[in-house]
């Protein structure tokens, strides 16, 4: 019996060595360390933010990361690496660099500091790929989006400490004036402002008419997730006017913004919210 055993050990510590454990290797350093080594390997850099008891952020590492295409693209031309949101310095400020609203939240970039893309939400291994390949290509022609290069910018402190000390309760009146003092609400400050802070009012109709340009210059994602949620208040407020000239007008402006198949949701959504508050 012992000799069985033993045989059977000798096997299973044989076979052991060859099974392909596919896994993304992300890296576990400073930041500074991160970009080095994508700098030292010419490779890109894919960020993950994150946070505890994120659903669809457990799900990516529970069974997207692990898929062995997807590992082995990241392993081969990034240096993935990932940051909780709440609970790492490096996650709030990289939040707060792209007014992340939408988790997981990923970012592309080159070694330089150069943003390649900005994306969020779960990703199917097919989903995945392709945006790590579009990346890829888009780094070769050098399509970059706006954002600056530096992490830390002169952020009004409004908007730094909800991202840095998760002070979310900010007053429409200080953002407004902050926002009205601004010569340029296109520039990368009042985009993520407007965007990562959910800033209503005439800022919704300033997105909505000038979302294409946002959407090139920031990736279209957080145009995207800014939108889904302030249209949706639209809705309702057209619906309790019975205005459905305005709301038909509403969803012919934002339409372009979503892809076919986000439409069949959102658009969907967006007319049961008007429905639901019209007046009988």
């Amino acid at each position: 019996m012992k000799n069985i055993i033993k045989h059977i050990v000798s096997i299973t510590v044989i076979i052991l060595p060859y099974v392909n454990f596919a896994q993304t290797n992300f890296y576990k350093a400073s930041w500074e360390d991160v970009v080095l080594k994508a700098k030292t390997e010419n490779k890109l850099i894919f960020v993950d933010l994150y946070f505890t008891g994120c659903f669809p952020c457990a799900q990516m590492d529970k069974t997207i990361f692990p898929n062995e295409k997807v590992s082995q693209l990241l392993n081969q031309d990034f240096v993935a690496f990932k940051s909780d949101i709440f609970k790492e310095d490096i996650g709030k400020r990289l939040a707060r660099k792209y007014g992340v609203t939408g988790f997981p939240s990923f970012v592309i970039l080159d070694s330089k500091g150069n943003t390649i893309d900005v994306n969020s939400g779960f990703k199917s291994v097919e989903e995945l790929l392709s945006l790590l390949n579009a990346a890829k290509e888009r780094f070769k022609t050098k399509d970059f989006k706006s954002y600056s290069k530096a992490l830390n910018i002169d952020y009004p402190e409004f908007y730094s400490d909800a991202y840095l000390k998760n002070k979310r309760k900010v007053s429409f009146e200080v953002v407004d004036s902050y926002l009205k003092s601004q010569k340029d609400l296109n520039a990368e400050i009042p985009f993520v402002i407007i965007t990562g802070l959910r800033i209503g009012g005439e800022y919704v109709d300033y997105v909505i008419s000038h979302a294409d340009k946002l959407a090139k210059a920031y990736g279209r994602i957080p145009v995207r997730n800014y939108l889904s949620g302030m249209v949706n208040v639209k809705a309702k407020h057209f619906g309790t006017e019975n205005n459905q000239k305005e709301f038909e007008n509403l969803l012919k402006q934002v339409k372009p913004i979503f892809t076919t198949n986000e439409w069949d949701k959102f658009g969907s959504d967006f007319k049961k919210t008007f429905e639901k508050n019209k007046q009988l």
